[in-house]
């Protein structure tokens, strides 16, 4: 059976501290075939902010592509290397830039923040309009969506896994209005999305997105689909493979997508 993972972050993003080589490795141990390195570039972030003090350090594009390289020559498994591209329109300019460093193999589109906002991993939900916030992340998210720059669209509705984690709840089905709207203009777009495993374990306990927004994408056309564990430590590579893939059985996918230089083929599942 194909089994992918392709969102991992390694030590060249600024909350990982994995080993190219180790991850690697772990992929290969867990029985994954193909796996694809995603490390941070946040566009708003490490590129565009005045008096060049980034809030992260800047993704450095030759350590970590030549890194990569040439330990994907000698891997036993299939090796990609991509990134994940955070907040894209809040920055176009350094967006671009990074699409343009390197001839990637898979670019990751991801909203951290809303405009002007922080991380949603930094919120205190107990005090913030949950509704309110959401109503505007996927405002931004479908304007991400519509710049159409990256190739799959990762963790849908990223901030909920955070909401839980504070002991708090979202109804995110009260916005499946917007959910497929952004579904039908990345669907006419040629573009995807992912499943994330990174919550399925934790105060969250699923997938990103669930079951039933992989039936409503799939029923509406939907085809281009990854997995991805969006593992910052070795050990969680491959997190939650098999189960995703029975998921995307479940809701009507015969293929998953695999990505090459940015060029999307079909593996059935």
């Amino acid at each position: 059976m194909y089994r992918q993972d392709f969102h991992i972050h390694s030590k060249f993003s600024p909350d990982s501290k994995a080993e190219p080589e180790k991850i690697i490795e772990a992929a290969r141990e867990k029985g994954l075939n193909h796996i694809i390195f995603t490390d941070h570039c946040e566009a708003n972030l490490n590129m565009a902010l005045p008096e060049g003090k980034p809030i992260w350090p800047p993704l450095n594009f030759k350590k970590y592509t030549e890194t990569i390289d040439s330990l994907r020559q000698i891997s036993p498994i299939k090796v990609g290397l991509g990134i994940e591209l955070g907040q894209a329109t809040f920055a176009l300019d350094a967006a671009q830039k990074a699409l343009s460093a390197y001839d990637w193999d898979f670019v990751l589109g991801s909203l951290h923040n809303i405009e002007g906002g922080t991380d949603f991993y930094y919120v205190d939900y107990r005090s913030a309009d949950i509704e309110k916030l959401t109503s505007l992340y996927f405002k931004d998210l479908y304007d991400l969506v519509k710049w159409n720059g990256f190739d799959v669209l990762s963790h849908l509705y990223y901030h909920l896994r955070y909401i839980y984690r504070q002991g708090l709840e979202l109804d995110i089905k009260k916005y499946e209005t917007e959910i497929r709207e952004i579904f039908k203009l990345l669907i006419s777009n040629g573009k995807g999305i992912e499943v994330n495993n990174s919550s399925l374990y934790d105060a969250f306990g699923d997938v990103i997105p669930g079951l039933y927004f992989l039936k409503i994408y799939r029923e509406m056309g939907g085809e281009i689909i990854t997995i991805g564990s969006d593992a910052h430590v070795e050990d969680r590579v491959g997190l939650g493979v098999d189960y995703a893939v029975g998921l995307l059985k479940e809701a009507g996918f015969k293929a998953i997508s695999s990505f090459e230089k940015r060029k999307v083929s079909f593996i059935d599942i």
